[in-house]
């Protein structure tokens, strides 16, 4: 395995202090309003330097998604054979451990620009892992179920419940971790020939 340059590794660590810096600002709250010159002189490295790497607000923001949920919070896009409920339980689980971030993530812009190539190629994950959890659903139920369970399983539901109900973050995982399981039990349950009359 070829050992990275030194220019590699001076890159590596130089990306990772920007990235750093505007996971800061993110739980700080202030990510929307911070300019890229102040991230550049936040991580230690020049304007110039920050705009070799990332061009424009919007390339850093593409990079910065990534790393932050695989470095930071360390979310998998596909579920594995642990299924959608255990996926939904560790996700919630590490999301909890940094609530500000999460927050940030659902509920600033630059929170949403991260999330939104994540949760598209989530939901896909989901529609899978519930092909292989609820075989024989049709193509309108699996894309249904699927765009729900994607909602379900998103910290914008648990944050939502938790803001709305007054629930406790735990209690608002909990109640979310019980619809995702009624409703696939649902699913597992139901016979697949439409009640007569009844518009599926």
């Amino acid at each position: 395995m070829p050992t990275a340059s030194l220019r590699e590794r001076q890159s590596e660590l130089a990306r990772r202090a920007i990235f750093d810096v505007l996971v800061r600002h993110l739980e700080a709250g202030d990510a929307d309003d911070v300019p890229m010159e102040e991230l550049a002189a936040e991580a230690g490295i020049s304007r110039r330097t920050l705009y070799r790497y990332f061009a424009t607000r919007a390339e850093l923001l593409e990079a910065a998604a990534p790393w932050i949920r695989d470095e930071v919070l360390q979310l998998p896009i596909e579920i594995g054979d642990e299924g959608i409920v255990e996926s939904f339980h560790k996700a919630a689980t590490r999301l909890a451990a940094k609530p500000r971030l999460a927050r940030a993530l659902l509920h600033s812009c630059v929170g949403r620009t991260l999330r939104s190539g994540y949760r598209s190629a989530r939901v896909e994950a989901i529609r899978r892992a519930l092909k292989r959890e609820c075989p024989g659903l049709s193509s309108r139920e699996l894309t249904r179920a699927s765009a729900v369970l994607g909602h379900l399983c998103s910290s914008n539901a648990w944050i939502t419940i938790q803001d709305e109900s007054g629930l406790d973050a735990a209690s608002a995982h909990a109640a979310v971790e019980w619809a995702i399981e009624t409703l696939l039990a649902q699913l597992r349950g139901r016979t697949h020939s439409p009640s007569k009359g009844r518009r599926r």
